[in-house]
């Protein structure tokens, strides 16, 4: 198994291998002790697991809206 396979696997099975089948848990687990870029890949799935588990609430900025349609109105403009 390559870094590009494991990134793969994590993709449509996740960031738990607990859960991967047992054959390919195995390669992923050798990969691992052997590759930076492979604990990265798990590193990031799991930081990016943790981040929608979280109870706090993304917000936009509070201009946010303004801002856009101010661009949007601008490139009206513009393309004339």
């Amino acid at each position: 198994m390559d870094e590009a396979q494991f990134q793969d696997l994590v993709d449509r099975q996740g960031e738990d291998l607990t859960r991967w089948p047992e054959a390919v848990r195995a390669e992923a687990e050798r990969l691992l002790v052997v590759s930076e870029p492979a604990r990265r890949i798990l590193s990031d799935a799991l930081a990016l697991r943790a981040a929608f588990a979280s109870a706090r609430p993304i917000r936009a900025p509070r201009d946010l809206a303004a801002r856009i349609l101010a661009l949007a109105s601008d490139d009206d403009g513009a393309s004339s």
